[in-house]
């Protein structure tokens, strides 16, 4: 039993030494990161190892729970969905009118520059049928396709980049599309 908490200290001191920087301490993220924090006490952080292999952890990772976030991404793509959301009626209307605010606040979560807005309106507007199939259509499923009717687009697709949604997400400035 001595050997195993060892072996396992070790390959946390290995394996996590990097999460120094983030909410939790050198177990990385999971249930253990949220019993002990930033605690690097080695018998600690032994014990939170363990719980975070409960599965609570991979479960976490999944979700962006339990300290497991991927910083810009996931906060990126869970600020798109909740406007999404939110905003389904009104970015529908948009949408069919071929721009409004609700629209160009979308193209903003969605890291495109101010320059591509009046394009990826009339885009919206030309493939609505395509982004919004019927009426049970979900939030959900209408951002999906609006984010493949970006990617089919190689003009959109260069100016409106995950990169950037990412940048803004982070409070970061956000670059221009190199042409």
């Amino acid at each position: 039993m001595k050997r195993l908490a060892l072996g396992l200290g070790a390959c946390v001191l290995l394996v996590a030494g990097t999460a120094q920087a983030q909410n939790y301490g050198m177990a990385g993220c999971g249930l253990g990161s949220i019993v002990f924090e930033r605690d690097n006490a080695p018998v600690k952080q032994i014990v939170a190892a363990t719980l975070n292999g409960t599965g609570v952890q991979t479960f976490g990772i999944t979700s962006g729970t339990s300290n497991c976030v991927s910083g810009g991404i996931v906060k990126a793509e869970r600020e798109q969905a909740a406007f999404a959301e939110v905003n389904f009626q009104d970015l529908k209307g948009n949408m069919a009118a071929g721009g409004g605010e609700y629209l160009a606040s979308l193209a903003t979560l969605l890291g495109c520059e101010d320059s591509a807005k009046p394009a990826f309106a009339k885009m919206t507007q030309e493939r609505l049928e395509t982004i919004v199939p019927s009426a049970s259509t979900t939030p959900i499923q209408m951002l999906v396709g609006v984010k493949q009717q970006i990617k089919a687009s190689p003009s959109l697709a260069a100016s409106c980049t995950d990169a950037r949604a990412i940048a803004r997400a982070e409070g970061k400035p956000m670059t221009l599309a190199k042409r």
